[in-house]
């Protein structure tokens, strides 16, 4: 079994989270590029257990599916706390009561961001060791799969944190919707004098990202939180939990895709960032800077393909009748050369007092114009 519209998605949807990419990097938009990096990080994931587990459950593996399933589980959370920055970053300018930023709010905002955007997620991951019953699964037509023993500890080490991470950035996203509305008349100056790279069209398009992102994230998340505390094991000693770490088990989909809750816990959460990635694309692929920058590489491609050559083995013809004229080659009979046909075709026009038909003959053949007369009425 294979899910054939996930992997096409998937892949899809790697090509465009990157093409908004230049003009995010650009715009040295940590939040949005923080984004675009999870994004990358989910697709590709995803796009590679496709194929190679497309009517597969064998452990071809085993080193990729580690990293892919602590990647799943920093996932959610990295793609709440992008949004988390790039809310947070618009109420700091809408609020603003000076003209720029220092050097140094900038560096301590940089830092926040590395901090909620990076380093948080790949600490949640560490500690998802503490409640990882075994290696990992591998589910047929799906790939890897991260495994976790859901209990208390399991709640408060992973799962709770993406959704403390989405309602913050729904707070800080009602911020910023409020700051706009109230100083919308004078929000363009501030945003230019700001030096933030962004105008009043850049706001609302982030505005409208962070919000379809958390109104997507925040249902999800809460969902896993709610299935977590409703239906929480024991957890006995670290012994325990991790007796046999070593083993993968492998789930055959005639099998596992039966129950409810493997298709709420597999397939579901993997259509989480190709559907993120379109929707980006749709805010950012598509605006003006971005379609100059795609006008930009077509002509940059377009200047290094090769020209096409001109035959250089192309003479072209001596003479070249013009309207009026009709030169006709009696069989049997050579061409003159070009100048000794016109002088003749001038001299007999001189010595005639009539207009019609010249006839010039000579030893090497006979060349004839004829001269219509033409009257527009």
């Amino acid at each position: 079994m294979h899910d054939a519209s996930l992997t096409l998605f998937a892949g899809l949807s790697i090509i465009l989270a990157l093409l908004p990419l230049p003009v995010q990097w650009r715009a040295r938009n940590s939040g949005t590029l923080l984004l675009i990096t999870w994004l990358l990080i989910g697709n590709i994931t995803t796009f590679v257990n496709g194929i190679v587990w497309w009517d597969s459950l064998k452990n071809v593996a085993p080193i990729w599916c580690d990293i892919c399933a602590k990647l799943s589980i920093g996932l959610p959370l990295g793609i709440t706390a992008s949004s988390l920055c790039i809310t947070r970053r618009l109420v700091m300018i809408a609020s603003s009561t000076t003209v720029t930023f220092s050097q140094k709010q900038k560096q301590i905002a940089l830092m926040v961001d590395l901090f909620l955007g990076i380093v948080f997620p790949i600490i949640i991951m560490i500690a998802h060791y503490a409640v990882q019953p075994h290696r990992f699964d591998i589910f047929e037509g799906y790939g890897c799969q991260a495994t976790t023993w859901i209990s208390i500890q399991s709640i408060v080490a992973v799962t709770l944190w993406p959704v403390v991470t989405s309602l913050i950035a729904a707070v800080y996203g009602a911020m910023a919707i409020k700051l706009f509305l109230s100083r919308r008349l004078q929000f363009q100056t501030l945003l230019r004098s700001s030096k933030s790279g962004l105008d009043s069209r850049d706001y609302v398009r982030l505005m409208a990202l962070a919000s379809v992102d958390i109104l997507i994230a925040l249902p999800l998340c809460t969902f896993s939180l709610a299935k977590a505390i409703a239906n929480p094991m024991p957890y006995e000693s670290w012994a325990a939990v991790h007796y046999n770490f070593s083993r993968v088990i492998q789930y055959p989909a005639s099998q596992a895709f039966v129950y409810e809750r493997v298709v709420l816990g597999t397939v579901l959460p993997r259509w989480f960032s190709p559907l993120l990635s379109i929707i980006f694309f749709l805010f950012f692929g598509v605006s003006i800077e971005a379609m100059g920058e795609y006008s930009r590489w077509v002509s940059c491609i377009t200047s290094r393909l090769p020209k096409p050559l001109r035959k250089q083995d192309q003479q072209l013809p001596s003479f070249v009748p013009k309207l009026g004229s009709t030169i006709a080659r009696p069989p049997g009979g050579e061409w003159k050369g070009a100048s000794t046909v016109e002088e003749s075709i001038v001299e007999e026009t001189r010595s005639s007092d009539t207009e019609g038909l010249v006839d010039m003959t000579s030893t090497q053949g006979v060349a004839v114009a004829v001269r219509v007369e033409r009257q527009v009425v």
